[in-house]
């Protein structure tokens, strides 16, 4: 007996040591890829903020972070895309969408996708393709061309599974679920093409990024012998847009995920075809390429047989996370919906107002019940008075951003002007040093005295060309938020909104002897008129206007 519950001792102590002996040991992540592809073969450009993924045979891809403001899950940015030029109109015309990102960091004010800096190369495509590893080289570097859509989202998917198997820590993660790869959608495509957070909304606009070196041709690989000149050339070669992308346009037309619809006046039509490529091509000539431009083909070749490929199409790839990545985020979701407004209305605030209370005043007439039909009167009346705060409150708006616009205006023809008399007294000193140096050649120790002139000169237009510089980047911003009022004023208000209280904005200033800002607020009610018929943010055609304007005090 003794011996028995000793036993029994012995095997209750030692029992979790045999279980844990027993068990299986916990699976521990595999080491992660070691990269041994030369930088310049995969990343020529880095810069912070890059996200480098790891690839078979030593390989690499590099992304960079597109940034949309609004951390909460519901958050969305508008975001106008398309051009307003109507011959292509019926495929690129101006239209409203929403983007949102898809990894956020703690505490912060936005959210994020990732888009690969540079096009897929031809290097990364074998490495993942093909069972012999690529030997890496300027030539590899070459966008990878005469692939199919169904090929592109093949890649995209072994990508993300060896990436999950064999560098589960090298994809962000959003609440501990990792990111995938894919194609982008058109929208995350333009969104980035167009330079995102990093231009302001007129540049955002225009039908190229902006483009501080003024050629093209620094940017794009298109069509042009002093450009392509009919041959593909390796990534990143050329100048990035503001993101820090390169190869948005021109080089290889990028494929994107979803099909394509042509545009119905501002809404996509009903009927889906084939897949779209964006950003033309090093065949596109340089006026026909843009952030807008877009191209539809057939997912399949009628003559061949087989899916579509392309010597000129390519592709790259976002890195995005699902929306509902565990069941407290689909519980906070739900929250977040429930606490939004119901929309129900047309979008113009005062239009659905008059539509409520024209239902219920026909409510009130019709019901035959006596007390049904005071509290109906009662609550018309009430919302009259609402709808009367919220209309007043409206105007006063307006008002604040007509003078705002007409102060904006003022700035740009003040740092305008400040520039042109700097830029005088820089030329008259100029010329009066080439007059004294004349003068002084046949005078004694005439040219110790044109020495010691130069070096003043000198001096004073270093000092001068520093003072320009400070006023030229005031103008530019100043131009620049003058261009960003445009945009949103004009997208946020309608034109008789802006006409009735125009009059009165000129009234207030003229009444404060502000008189001198009335030609002011007239142009930038008359830009506002400009951009909602054209839909073109034209900043450089706004400044030549302003600058004509008197300056005023």
């Amino acid at each position: 007996m003794r011996t028995i519950v000793v036993l029994g001792l012995i095997t209750t102590a030692w029992l979790p040591l045999l279980q844990a002996r027993a068990e299986p040991p916990a699976p521990t992540a595999p080491p992660a890829p070691t990269i041994t592809w030369p930088e310049k073969l995969y990343n020529p450009a880095p810069a912070t903020g890059d996200l480098i993924l790891p690839l078979p045979c030593g390989g690499a891809m590099a992304f960079r972070p597109v940034e949309i403001p609004g951390a909460g899950l519901l958050d969305d940015r508008p975001v106008e895309l398309g051009q307003s030029e109507d011959a292509r109109g019926y495929k690129e015309g101006r239209r409203l969408s929403h983007l949102a990102g898809a990894f956020s960091e703690q505490g912060g004010a936005s959210r994020r996708y990732y888009i690969a800096k540079y096009e897929t190369t031809r290097d990364q495509y074998t490495a993942l393709t093909k069972e012999a590893c690529p030997t890496p080289s300027m030539r590899g570097r070459l966008p990878v061309t005469g692939v199919t859509w169904f090929d592109a989202v093949d890649f995209s998917r072994r990508y993300t599974e060896w990436l999950l198997t064999q560098a589960p820590t090298a994809l962000p993660h959003e609440d501990q679920e990792p990111g995938f790869l894919r194609l982008p959608t058109e929208e995350e495509w333009e969104f980035a093409a167009r330079g995102g957070l990093a231009v302001d909304e007129a540049d955002f606009l225009a039908p190229v990024f902006p483009m501080p070196e003024g050629d093209l041709a620094r940017y794009a690989w298109h069509e042009s012998s002093g450009s392509a000149s009919g041959e593909l050339h390796p990534t990143g070669l050329l100048k990035p847009n503001p993101l820090g992308l390169y190869d948005m346009l021109g080089n290889a037309a990028e494929m994107t995920l979803a099909p394509f619809h042509l545009d119905r006046r501002g809404r996509s039509h009903g009927q889906p075809g084939g897949f779209v490529s964006r950003g033309g091509d090093y065949l596109t000539p340089p006026g026909q390429l843009g952030s807008a431009v877009r191209q539809e083909y057939n997912y399949f070749n009628a003559t061949t047989g087989r899916a579509k490929s392309l010597d000129s199409l390519g592709f790259r790839l976002v890195v995005t996370a699902p929306v509902i990545v565990s069941s407290g985020r689909l519980e906070a979701i739900k929250e977040s919906w429930s606490e939004l407004p119901s929309l129900n209305g047309t979008g113009d605030v005062r239009a659905d107002s008059d539509k409520a209370l024209a239902e219920l005043q026909a409510l009130a007439q019709k019901t035959q019940d006596e007390a049904l039909r005071t509290r109906l009167e009662l609550i018309q009346r009430n919302v009259e008075q609402a709808n009367a705060g919220v209309n007043e409150a409206r105007e006063r708006t307006v008002r604040a951003l007509l003078r705002m616009g007409a102060f904006m205006g003022k700035r740009v023809v003040t740092d305008g002007k400040r520039a042109e008399v700097l830029r005088g007294l820089m030329g008259l000193a100029q010329s009066n040093f080439d007059t004294f140096s004349q003068q002084a050649k046949g005078a004694r120790n005439g040219a110790k005295l044109v020495a010691e002139a130069r070096a003043a000169l000198t001096e004073k237009m270093d000092k001068w060309n520093g003072m320009l510089a400070e006023i030229e980047q005031a103008m530019a911003n100043s131009l620049s938020y003058y261009g960003d009022m445009v945009v949103m004023v004009g997208r946020d208000y309608n034109a008789a909104e802006i006409e009735s209280q125009l009059k009165v904005v000129e009234a207030e200033l003229q009444a404060k002897d502000n008189a001198y800002l009335i030609p002011y607020a007239a142009l930038f009610a008359r830009h506002l008129a400009d951009y909602r018929t054209s839909g073109a943010a034209d900043k450089s055609r706004w400044q030549t206007e302003l600058l004509k304007l008197d300056p005023g005090p």
